[in-house]
């Protein structure tokens, strides 16, 4: 069966006896282990950067199951927002927001209701496929009624607290969007793009001096329009030069700027130009103020432009000197991005397009010094990409000023894994982040319950339904859908004036949702009070890198904000998977293999084990290598399959799995190994480290299969019975206990051992996933034996790589090796001796560890090596026909060489009945299988028939 074919099986049979609803009702109710999900939108098929996450949010819940928590794991989906709009928008052909207002806000709201789980059949597929156990079918919505009930109850609570406010803010702005948007989410995936732009310096006329020019640089020349005033540093070094019949001031260290000679006319301190007035480049209907100078502190730098910078609305700082200086108010650019003050040929146009125009006008009038092409990162919609620029917004803010010191001082009760994150990355965010602007100017989203009087200033915030319809001028349903076309229809009577109150057109950031997941899934305070009392924080996340500033952040702030404590103790942050060049993994550019081929092709365990062994789990990038997943699924899932293989062919009959009664030194070792390996993966998974835990699970598989098996193959082939179900029931202990360590990980062919260890031995748990963790015997675990084999190990290693210098095969047998420094007890000699297929094994006193191996190759050595050569021939063909360990077979063969001294090892060793030798020439008769070979450059031909 392969392995598509096996990892289905098993999926069926999990779904059929219901093993994931199982492992969670098993376990107590009073000892919870808390996860979240972070919900994703259902807006495209899951690639691997979702697999990455989800692989992580499976392995932790599934080890601490294993540990005896009941790990509750339902799935969520978020569903508002710009994600779900855009694809409505470009299914019902939408250009800009009027289209929706004409449609019906009611009717646009409606159609992405019905986008939302366009894919949730790809990823429930996927998710079954990959092996991820989750309530599904019961998922959350963050559309839901309940959820956003909760959301109402948060925003309320937090504005009652005074940490929501309403204000003017310059924010992020997409024009065709037509809303503000979170810095955040435009870093989160990098939506910043380089673009070559053209720059203005351009030159601002001092009044009553001659001639006498400002030079100013942006660049944004279509900002120019809406210029307010220029700024300096008070305390730089201004100078005022001629050239030619002009003159120009502007920072003494920019001088660069300067084309073609000139003369310094005159050195000026910042402080002396304050106040000095110039005429303005354009005349606005807004601007009813003078034009002049201002202090701008050491925000103005020369380290580019000019060190004088131009001032319009369209800036952070802009704004703040705006506010500071109490200077006009000049939006120029309307909602749509389109000019709408300025020359009135002008209007209409959109801002991008107007730099051209402005340079151009400014040339003509002898207003633009010099303008350069300039290449710099610029802000993009991360949905409909388009061009982004600053705006002042009115807009509802979350007070993160307020509460900074707060949420930085929580920051460490977090665990992060990786732990340079938190005083690194996690807390550089958290330091610099601004108040979070929580409202959208869009229509698919949690309707703002606040309510305004439209006769004074009075307003209103509503904190649940109930609430809602007490105050309602119209009935309200117990059952209401909170969304903006729903609760617009619902007015209020105002308690100061007896006027009506209208709710305020915004929505929500979906990212208040979705870090509101916590409360909002169980509908808090709602329901479930008491469990959210015992229950919060969670005890473990994980997303990938970019959610640091996004849900990592906001559920980190809301936490703090609203039960002054951190949102979960410990967090798992990944890295980013691209493409094998590099470059970032695209479904058009095809740079990638689909997942589905990599899952038939290597099975889903092998993917798990590829990413929880990578540096991704350490939160850095890696490029997708195939062959690197080639490796590990050789490693790890072949070696273990021959592992499980080989148990069944002689484990038939054992029904114990024991690790106590062998007293066999190779049996002994694999009993300390398989004890220390618990304890070392077990630490592993309880620091969240999947890479040291996986490393140490395939170095545990190489063991197994490459020494303990490999050493005891004979053993398992012993007349001796009670010898040999020593040996079958230690392999059985060793390979229970690996399918329980591997479960977490590799929950597929974790299963196929216990499905196969279970058909002679029924006392076993139904799955492994229903087993406890194993837990160490620290009496059979020994250092000193686990060190001594591993020396054994090593000279066994030396001494193949003695023979390979040699070229001197394997089965060809030596007459001894020589080992000095090192004293080992001769229960390992034997060991040395025939992996390294030697006759004697000396040991000699020596001050460094040395190894020496007899090369010289006697006639007598040779004959003893072709008898293995004839050995693996034999065995080959009997392989080849499908024969069972225990069939036995009549062996003919025809070579010069005279073998008969070694002719009751050759019987044993390929299982033959009878053995007879011919001379060579002489024809064989009664066989149909007569095979000639080569060995050590000889012919030798071979017959053998079923017994």
């Amino acid at each position: 069966m392969g392995h598509k074919e096996r990892e289905e099986t098993i999926s069926t049979f999990w779904e059929k006896n219901k093993i994931f609803e199982k492992s969670v009702e098993q376990r107590p109710k009073n000892k919870q282990y808390v996860f979240y999900d972070g919900p994703p939108f259902a807006t495209g098929t899951p690639h691997y950067g979702h697999i990455l996450g989800l692989t992580s949010k499976d392995v932790f819940p599934r080890f601490w199951t294993m540990k005896g928590f009941r790990v509750e794991r339902r799935w969520g989906w978020d569903c508002h927002g710009l994600p779900i709009e855009n694809i409505a928008e470009k299914e019902l052909g939408i250009k800009e927001k009027k289209q929706i207002e004409e449609m019906g806000i009611e009717k646009f709201n409606e159609f992405c209701r019905s986008k939302v789980l366009s894919f949730a059949k790809e990823w429930k597929k996927t998710i079954t496929r990959m092996g991820k156990w989750i309530e599904f079918d019961n998922a959350y919505k963050t559309m839901d009624p309940e959820y956003m009930e909760t959301i109402w109850y948060l925003f309320k609570k937090l504005y009652e607290d005074k940490l929501i406010y309403e204000g003017k803010k310059v924010l992020l702005y997409c024009p065709r969007c037509e809303t503000p948007l979170a810095t955040s989410e435009i870093a989160m995936d990098n939506s910043y793009k380089d673009i070559t732009e053209k720059t203005a310096i351009a030159k601002f006329k001092i009044k009553n001096e001659k001639d006498t020019y400002l030079l100013a640089w942006t660049t944004t020349p279509w900002t120019l329009i809406g210029n307010v005033a220029l700024a300096i540093n008070p305390i730089l070094q201004y100078v005022k030069i001629k050239q030619n019949k002009e003159q120009y001031i502007l920072a003494k260290d920019r001088l660069q700027e300067i084309k073609e000679k000139y003369e310094i006319v005159e050195q000026i301190k910042g402080d002396k130009l304050i106040k000095k007035e110039y005429e303005p480049l354009y005349v606005v209907p807004s601007d009813k103020k003078g034009h002049h100078i201002v202090d701008g502190g050491n925000e103005v730098t020369a380290a580019e432009g000019t060190g004088i910078v131009h001032m319009a609305l369209y800036g952070e700082f802009d704004y703040r000197m705006i506010k500071k200086y109490d200077l006009p108010i000049v939006q120029h650019v309307n909602t749509q991005g389109k000019l709408h003050q300025g020359p009135k040929e002008w209007q209409g146009l959109w801002f991008k397009k107007a730099d051209e125009k402005v340079l151009q006008d400014l040339e003509k009038r002898n207003l633009l010094y010099k303008s350069e092409s300039y290449m710099h990162p610029y802000p993009f919609c991360y949905r409909c990409e388009t061009p982004l620029f600053y705006n002042a917004l009115d807009a509802w803010f979350v007070d993160i000023q307020k509460v900074k010191e707060k949420i930085l001082k929580k920051n460490k009760d977090i665990n992060w894994h990786p732990e340079h994150i938190k005083e690194g990355r996690f807390k550089y965010i958290l330091e610099n982040a601004p108040d979070w602007c929580i409202s959208r100017n869009r229509f698919w989203a949690t309707a703002i319950p606040v309510w305004k009087c439209t006769k004074c200033p009075e307003l209103v915030v509503i904190g649940s339904v109930k609430e809602l319809a007490e105050k309602a001028l119209e009935k309200v349903p117990k059952e209401l859908d909170l969304h903006k076309h729903v609760v617009d229809k619902i007015h209020l009577k105002c308690m100061k004036c007896k006027g009506t109150m209208n709710r305020i057109p915004e929505v929500m950031d979906c990212w208040f949702e979705s870090g509101s997941m916590p409360y909002a899934a169980k509908h808090y305070p709602f329901e479930n009070k008491e469990w959210f009392k015992e229950n919060f924080p969670a005890d473990f996340i994980s997303e990938y890198i970019a959610q640091t500033r996004t849900w990592f952040y906001y559920m980190h702030v809301l936490g703090v904000l609203l039960f002054d404590k951190p949102s979960f103790k410990h967090v798992v942050v990944t890295g980013t998977i691209l493409a094998s060049d590099g470059s970032k993994m695209s479904k058009s550019k095809g740079n990638y293999p689909d997942p589905s081929v990599i899952f038939d092709k290597y099975g889903a365990d092998a993917l798990r084990c590829y990413l929880m062994l990578s540096p991704l789990m350490k939160a850095e990038d890696i490029n997708f290598n195939e062959e690197t997943l080639k490796e590990v699924y050789r490693k790890m899932i072949m070696l273990t399959e021959n592992v499980k293989s080989f148990y069944e062919l002689y484990g038939k009959e054992n029904v114990v799995l024991d690790n106590s009664s062998s007293d066999h030194i190779l049996d002994k070792w694999i009993v300390s190994k398989t004890n220390t390996t618990i304890t070392e993966i077990t630490t592993a998974m309880e620091s969240y480290d999947t890479v040291t835990s996986t490393s140490t699970l395939m170095q545990f598989i190489d063991e197994i299969s490459t020494w303990y098996i490999r050493r005891s193959r004979d053993r398992f082939k012993f007349e001796d019975k009670k010898e040999k179900q020593k040996a079958i029931q230690t392999l059985g202990y060793v390979l229970h206990t690996l399918a329980k360590l591997m479960a977490p990980i590799a929950p597929f062919i974790a299963e196929d051992i216990q499905q196969c260890l279970r058909k002679e031995n029924k006392k076993l748990a139904e799955s492994i996933h229903l087993e406890s963790w194993p837990v160490a015997d620290i009496k059979k675990m020994s250092k000193q034996l686990n060190k001594e084999m591993q020396q054994v190990r090593d000279i066994v290693s030396k001494a193949l790589e003695t023979r390979e210098k040699a070229k001197i095969p394997i089965r060809q047998i030596l007459a001894k090796i020589e080992i000095q420094g090192i004293n080992l007890d001769k229960v390992y000699l034997p060991l040395i001796a025939e992996e390294v297929n030697v006759k004697e094994v000396v040991q000699k006193k020596g001050e460094t560890f040395t190894i020496i191996l007899d090369t010289k190759i006697t006639p007598e050595l040779m004959k003893e090596g072709m008898v293995r050569e004839l050995i693996r021939i034999v065995n080959g063909y009997r392989k080849a026909q499908g024969m069972n360990i225990d069939d036995r077979i009549q062996l003919v063969i025809s070579m010069e060489e005279n073998l008969t001294a070694f002719e009751e090892e050759l019987k044993q060793k390929v299982g033959a009945k009878t053995l007879t030798w011919i001379k060579k020439g002489e024809k064989i008769v009664g066989y149909s299988l007569v095979k000639k070979e080569q060995i050590k450059e000889k012919e030798v031909e071979i017959a053998f028939k079923k017994c």
